[in-house]
């Protein structure tokens, strides 16, 4: 697997601090003073992506250090699936599952761009604060849509700082995710072919809610 040289900071950056801070700086301060209580709205995306997914796989990417995830495999009655680009957290979210007796979490390493699994695998996605800091918004996106079973809801929690005027989509093509407006993420998450809205502001920090459109059989017409 070929990484660009974001990617390779952002897995270094990651790894680095999933031992060191992450949880409780940037969980415990930085999201609730970003996005208030953008943490219980994470989790209530948890409980709707189970009630979504019903008995089917749920993927969370990227898994971090399980903080959420936990939770969430407690309540599904299957598998839920942790994904993240950096070795740290992953190491730091096997611990954190066996750790809790959480016994339905496999963790995997991989890239966001090139997902591990079969077209529709997973009745529904988590992805909290994954897209403003991981390379390539449109290829995240169009990613997530193809492990996204028909039917299925993907669930972003993201935080965004804009900075100076939106200027053209060609150009914010080139600015980190983190760094654009909100509304390029809905509209990515509509290229990909998903039904996306905003569901709730908290702060600096956007839920949204996209659904993958079920498939509809056509009936044979006999002449």
């Amino acid at each position: 697997m070929t990484r660009s040289r974001a990617q390779n900071l952002i897995e270094r950056y990651f790894s680095w601090a999933a031992d060191r801070f992450y949880d409780s700086v940037t969980v415990q301060r930085v999201f609730p003073l970003l996005g208030g209580d953008l943490n219980e709205g994470i989790l209530e995306q948890g409980r709707r992506a189970v009630a979504v997914a019903g008995g089917q796989p749920i993927l969370d990417m990227p898994v971090g250090t399980a903080y959420f995830t936990v939770r969430i495999a407690r309540e599904h009655s299957g598998i839920v699936v942790g994904s993240d680009i950096a070795e740290g957290m992953v190491v730091r979210a096997r611990d954190v599952a066996r750790s809790e007796g959480v016994d339905n979490l496999p963790i995997v390493q991989a890239d966001a761009h090139r997902l591990p699994f079969r077209d529709g695998a997973f009745g529904a996605v988590l992805c909290a604060n994954g897209l403003p800091v991981i390379p390539g918004l449109h290829a995240t996106v169009t990613e997530l849509a193809r492990v996204l079973a028909s039917g299925g809801v993907l669930f972003v929690a993201a935080i965004t700082l804009p900075l100076g005027p939106p200027g053209s989509p060609r150009s914010r093509e080139r600015m980190p995710t983190a760094f654009r407006p909100k509304g390029d993420i809905a509209e990515a998450l509509r290229r990909a072919g998903l039904e996306a809205k905003v569901t709730q502001r908290r702060r600096l920090a956007a839920l949204i809610e996209a659904n993958k459109p079920a498939r509809t059989s056509r009936r044979q017409v006999t002449p």
